[in-house]
């Protein structure tokens, strides 16, 4: 005979999620703020626990980190060991677990618990990857139930049955269907696994489980009745049925191994400038008095999957409040683009990237998120205040512990010299002025031809290209006062050798200018001989001044 599932369902009493304390090591100060998209009190207080101001905090709004919590890991660890004691006769899950069921074995499955260290990066609505580290830890959960056929005693042929032994004989993680990691047979497995074996970034971690049953099948048979028909004589036979289910259930992953590189140089003053591209989004990086900001923030929320379990038996099922809350990172854009800090130090040159729409976030979780584009960047030109040059390049990444190092002598390092520009009148008119603009290397003199490089001479508001000698002359309409000219040298990393910018301005002279000019020039020098002639007739009483009293 069949059994006949009947669905019951208990209740999860209100405010069974999140956990209301901590526990696993989790700091108080950190466990409260890990819940994002779980019910907030009111905004008046009504609601609000008369705990801790952080306790407070985390129960009346969802609150963002600047890098991922390290906490999440730890949370997970422990938690998973919460997994409830099983039995024969019982499997429980998750709900929508892919249950498999055989002759003896029920209701078998495999699920991921979590996959750590990982970020779940939300770049764009059609884009979120589950960013892991190259190397983590799997952990995931392994039930089943074993169904012993009843035994049957009506008649000549009496069949007994009885369970022998089962087990999760072993559990294995398999990468893009290859065998990464065995372990024994657990029902909370955790297997390690590295990636950087494997090919490219998209990856599948499978979790499988291999279950195993034995029965023991006793057969009685009447080979002899007497005369009112009862056996006599009954033979025996016993055999031991066996039965393996093989179990699995998949992640895809993006494999997170964050790596830059790019430009380094030292500007004329002691300033660091610094060009440093990645592969993979990212969180900044670090400069000797300061830093870069990505555009980055982060959240914690549980996955909902498991805030219920369900209890498989021959009864039915029923299903009840999890003890389980795995926690997920999740990444989200907050700024357009990067920041730098402390400004004072750190200057953004130029930014390359990508205009993404971002995502929008679960309608659960309650944080500030942009409503425009933002720069997803690839590459980020720096020029900061360094007291010294730095040794190594760090840059942060999405994933907690992901970091990427290089030292500074594998980037491409760039000369920058400063640049010496002159100015000076060729001819001049009522109208017009000719100008003439020397740009020359100020350390070796030699002549800087903007014409074949980045960069470019502004002559009161005109750009001009300087030729081969680093000269370029031209005639515009004469302005009042006088005339400016700059060089714009551009990005240093674009056109080595670099240079810094320098400008020149000259006066023009007009009628009643040169007049006073014309005075000028006279009155000096006449000034300076009077001036000795009245302290030489001081000094030697010749009574020589005033020059003019003989006449």
């Amino acid at each position: 005979m069949s059994a006949v599932l009947v669905a019951s369902t208990a209740a999860v009493p209100a405010g069974a999620h999140p956990p209301n304390s901590t526990d696993h090591g989790v700091p108080e100060e950190t466990f409260h703020k890990l819940w994002s998209g779980d019910q907030d009190g009111a905004t008046d207080g009504a609601n609000l626990s008369n705990g801790s101001a952080v306790e407070q905090l985390g129960e009346g709004t969802d609150v963002p980190f600047d890098s991922p919590p390290r906490a999440v890991e730890r949370w997970n660890r422990g938690d998973h060991q919460e997994f409830p004691t099983t039995n024969s006769s019982v499997s429980i899950h998750p709900p929508d677990a892919d249950l498999s069921s055989g002759q003896f074995v029920k209701e078998a499955y495999t699920e991921v618990f979590a996959v750590q260290p990982s970020t779940r990066a939300r770049l764009s609505p059609s884009r979120q990857p589950l960013y892991v580290a190259p190397e983590g830890t799997l952990r995931g959960t392994v039930d089943y139930r074993v169904a012993v056929p009843p035994d049957d005693t009506s008649g000549d042929r009496r069949v007994y049955w009885s369970l022998e032994s089962h087990q999760i004989e072993e559990t294995k993680l398999l990468v893009n269907g290859n065998e990464e990691t065995t372990a024994g047979g657990s029902h909370t497995p955790a297997l390690s696994y590295s990636l950087d074996g494997y090919a490219g970034e998209e990856h599948r971690l499978t979790l499988q489980a291999n279950i195993s049953v034995r029965l023991r099948k006793e057969v009685e048979v009447c080979t002899a009745h007497n005369d009112e028909g009862d056996c006599t004589n009954w033979e025996s036979s016993v055999s031991y049925p066996t039965e393996n289910v093989t179990v699995t259930d998949s992640i895809g992953v993006v494999k997170y191994d964050l790596a830059v590189s790019g430009f380094i140089a030292e500007y004329p003053n002691g300033d660091l400038g610094l060009v440093v591209y990645k592969n993979q989004p990212w969180l900044g990086y670090q400069l000797p008095d300061g830093d870069v900001r990505g555009v980055w923030r982060f959240y914690s929320a549980r996955d909902k999957d498991w805030d219920t379990l369900v209890y498989s038996s021959d009864d039915g099922q029923r299903t009840a409040h999890s003890p389980l809350h795995p926690l997920q990172v999740n990444a989200y854009p907050i700024e357009t683009g990067p920041t730098p800090s402390p400004r004072r130090n750190v200057t953004i040159l130029d930014v390359y990237g990508t205009s993404t729409s971002p995502s929008t976030l679960p309608s659960n979780v309650h944080l500030d998120v942009l409503t425009e584009p933002y720069t997803a960047s690839y590459g980020i030109a720096t020029r900061s205040t360094a007291d010294d040059q730095p040794e190594t390049i760090r840059a942060w990444g999405l994933v907690r512990g992901v970091e990427a190092e290089r030292p500074a002598d594998e980037f491409a390092r760039i000369q920058i010299y400063e640049s010496n520009l002159t100015l000076e009148v060729v001819n001049q008119s009522e109208d017009t002025v000719t100008v003439r603009v020397t740009l020359q290397n100020a350390n070796t003199d030699a002549p800087i031809n903007t014409n074949g490089r980045d960069g470019y001479v502004v002559i009161n508001g005109q750009r001009l290209n300087t030729t081969g000698n680093g000269t370029v002359t031209t005639t515009i309409e004469r302005p009042p006062g006088g005339v400016s000219a700059r060089y714009e040298p551009g990005h240093w990393w674009l056109n080595p050798p670099g240079y810094t910018g320098d400008s020149d301005t000259v006066l023009l002279q007009g009628s009643v200018l040169q007049l006073v000019s014309a005075l000028f020039r006279i009155g000096v020098p006449v000034s300076l001989f009077l001036l000795a002639v009245f302290f030489l007739d001081r000094i030697t009483g010749w009574r020589i001044w005033p020059p003019w009293r003989s006449l």
